[in-house]
């Protein structure tokens, strides 16, 4: 009974394409997640620093709702000239909480990355996330089948279970590699750009040993795979932006494809690049078999701005009603202008 019911808080809050025990947090907005997905895709980008803040409410219909929180941060490291090898340095934060008892997982992690470009258009990175973790509960507010009465669920009935072993922590360990190609042509009033990348990390090298009472089970590696790509169409103020993202851990896997279509509402300054282009982008993305995700996203300058919702489409959806998750981020990103940017392209 408490491996059960330990298994069913820990696996339903993350709901892939099928439940395995104890599996990782996830976001629907996996593009707005880099740390996350991938250690080598830190500092990954030309512009000076990148913040990213997520939020997540998940599977409200059920009464407790689980809710995960995300924090990130990195930017590169001695790039005076971006087409010479550097570094990426980032920290992440996030924390889970699932159903009444509050069972969760706060973990913190450093990430560092090797950055070597291959040619003017493309570059290769490599990079290792050190983190420590906490699973954590409040056991006293769980319920469990021994108080059941005969009719129904009793409070002032003992559960005669032992409370013990509520919390423990463990250091965990991820690396993973990531390739990004960009061309671009830089007209009077706009770029028409073409960006590609493609990552592939794994996580839990170490395989960090849970402890749930008497149960102990090591912490089932996690391979991601993700790829994504932005390219402009000519003349025009419309990009296409498609990603997806292949997720094994353990005897679970998930897949998430999609695409978005963004329109370009301003045009950034090519010349000071005191302003950077604004747009907003519609996508929608599926989760195979568990979710449709619509999702809308606008960028003002440095700002970035993206919701979206987890619209239930599993076997689960008669209990959820088709309710998934609501999740919003927050990004801001101080891109490099446009007179830094070409006098490196020298």
């Amino acid at each position: 009974m408490k491996k059960l019911h330990l298994y069913i808080v820990c696996s339903i809050a993350i709901l892939p394409v099928n439940v395995a025990f104890c599996q990782d947090i996830h976001f629907s907005q996996f593009n707005e997640t880099p740390q996350l997905l991938n250690p080598g895709a830190t500092g990954v980008y030309n512009g000076y620093m990148r913040a990213i803040v997520n939020y997540k409410n998940q599977w409200s219909a059920m009464g407790k709702s689980f809710n995960t929180e995300a924090v990130s941060f990195d930017l590169p490291l001695f790039d005076y000239n971006e087409h010479k090898a550097h570094l990426g340095a980032g920290i992440n934060f996030f924390n889970d909480k699932a159903g009444d008892s509050q069972f969760g997982l706060t973990q913190l992690n450093v990430c560092l990355a090797a950055i070597l470009p291959v040619s003017r258009e493309s570059k290769f990175s490599m990079g290792i996330s050190l983190g420590g973790a906490q699973h954590k509960a409040n056991l006293s507010a769980a319920t469990w089948g021994n108080q059941y009465n005969g009719t129904g669920f009793d409070p002032n009935v003992s559960s005669n279970e032992t409370m013990a072993s509520s919390s423990f922590m463990y250091l965990d360990i991820g690396a993973g590699i990531y390739y990004e190609y960009f061309s671009g042509k830089a007209t009077l009033d706009r770029n028409e750009a073409k960006r590609f990348a493609i990552g592939a990390a794994y996580y839990h090298i170490n395989r960090p040993v849970q402890r749930y009472y008497t149960v102990t089970e090591k912490l089932y590696g996690k391979l991601v795979a993700t790829v994504n790509g932005h390219f402009d169409k000519n003349g025009t103020k419309i990009s296409v932006r498609p990603s997806a993202m292949y997720v094994l851990q353990g005897p679970s896997s998930e897949i998430t494809v999609g695409c978005g279509l963004r329109y370009r509402l301003k045009n950034g300054t090519k010349i000071t690049g005191f302003i950077n282009e604004s747009g907003i982008m519609l996508a929608v993305h599926y989760r195979v078999n568990d979710a449709v995700i619509p999702q809308l996203y606008l960028e003002l300058g440095d700002l970035g701005i993206g919701v979206s919702y987890d619209i239930n489409v599993s076997t689960y959806k008669k209990v959820s009603k088709m309710n998934g998750g609501a999740e919003i981020s927050l990004k801001y990103f101080i891109q490099k202008g446009a007179l830094f940017k070409r006098k490196n392209m020298l």
